[in-house]
């Protein structure tokens, strides 16, 4: 079950439909009947709708129109009621197992994208999974060459970590243009929140935070557009005309430290022992990395912190506590983009080499 929030979409609606329709199975052959399409409009000016009409044919395609209210007329609200629909529509049908799909009326389905998607979702244990987000068209500058070549670094140094942990550490993008959830799972969380923006950030958070088994999986590809003018406060618009804009005022852009990252993973892992098995050692470990952030007294933090159900919880109030955020944010500080690649460069040279003896004061050093 698709769902696609849409609000004056005129010139990118037919194509994203088009998506759908060109969908096939592992043989190459048309796979329209093993889903349905939730296309939401909401308060559009322009010609959205007609279009959508126009070529929506019979694909198992549903248009629905609304007009909300101006304090609920934002893409929160509007995923919330595509959503909604669809995971009511999954289990009054008797498929709790279904999977809800995400996207935006400006991207558009790989054609293999139903089958990557089925085999990705194989397993029963799977809750989650996020898709690989291409833009359309490439933004022209050196700072988005950049860009892509750190994002690959720091990937690399991501799946390094989920080799070395029995849980996934990967805060990877989680975009609203393409995730998908079970609807056992999406129901479980209690759904996604009506945020006027990072609607789907906070979704993720949800999923974490119920252990959700999520998989980031790069050939479920959804092309998306790389227009500059956003729709909302934040969103991955108005981060790529931030981007433009520093690089034509000459200004640095600035990302994560790798000592940083590495540093989060660690202790992402130590915890997540701790949590398993409270023992001195784990607990000596877990303090350890927090003493690095330059937390004072970590044991004494730890001891009042009360271990919940889930370990996505346990980590939630340890990472995001005041006292850690403060530390954290003084210990590791931003750094400009071309130093960044530097360091993911090194580090990673480092870990194919010596992987057990990386720390962060020693890369810090």
């Amino acid at each position: 079950m698709f769902v696609v929030p849409a609000k004056d979409e005129q010139d990118h609606i037919a194509e994203c439909l088009t998506g759908f329709s060109r969908q096939t199975d592992g043989d190459g052959h048309a796979a329209l009947s093993s889903f349905e399409v939730l296309l939401l409009i909401n308060n559009t000016t322009d010609d959205t709708l007609n279009r959508a009409l126009a070529v929506r044919g019979n694909l198992g395609i549903h248009v629905v129109s609304v007009d909300l209210p101006p304090h609920y007329a934002h893409i929160g609200w509007a995923r919330r009621l595509a959503m909604e629909w669809g995971s009511e529509r999954l289990a009054q049908n008797g498929h709790p197992d279904g999977i809800l799909v995400s996207t935006d009326a400006d991207s558009q389905l790989a054609p293999d994208f139903v089958t990557e998607l089925m085999q990705t979702f194989a397993l029963p244990d799977v809750h989650a999974a996020g898709a690989m987000l291409l833009v359309k068209e490439e933004i022209d500058g050196n700072v988005f060459n950049d860009l892509r070549h750190y994002f690959s670094l720091e990937k690399q140094l991501r799946q390094h970590a989920q080799q070395h942990a029995a849980f996934d550490p990967v805060h990877s993008h989680f975009s609203g243009a393409g995730f998908a959830v079970r609807q056992r799972m999406y129901a479980a969380v209690g759904g996604l929140s009506p945020l006027p923006y990072n609607e789907d950030k906070y979704f993720y958070q949800k999923l974490l935070q119920r252990d959700a088994c999520i998989k980031m999986n790069d050939r479920l590809i959804i092309h998306t557009s790389s227009r500059l003018a956003g729709r909302t406060e934040w969103g991955m618009a108005a981060q790529l005309m931030k981007w433009k804009k520093a690089e034509e005022a000459g200004e640095y852009v600035f990302v994560s430290s790798a000592s940083s990252q590495w540093l989060c993973f660690q202790l992402q892992r130590a915890l997540y022992a701790y949590w398993l098995v409270q023992s001195d050692v784990n607990l000596n470990t877990v303090c350890q990395h927090l003493a690095e952030y330059g937390l004072p007294n970590p044991l004494l933090f730890l001891n009042k912190m009360e271990k919940p159900d889930y370990f996505g919880q346990y980590w939630y109030c340890v990472w995001e506590h005041p006292k850690v955020v403060e530390a954290r944010q003084t210990a590791c500080v931003a750094i400009p983009l071309k130093e960044g690649i530097s360091q993911l460069n090194t580090l990673l040279f480092t870990l194919e080499n010596q992987p057990e003896s990386v720390g962060f004061t020693a890369l810090r050093a």
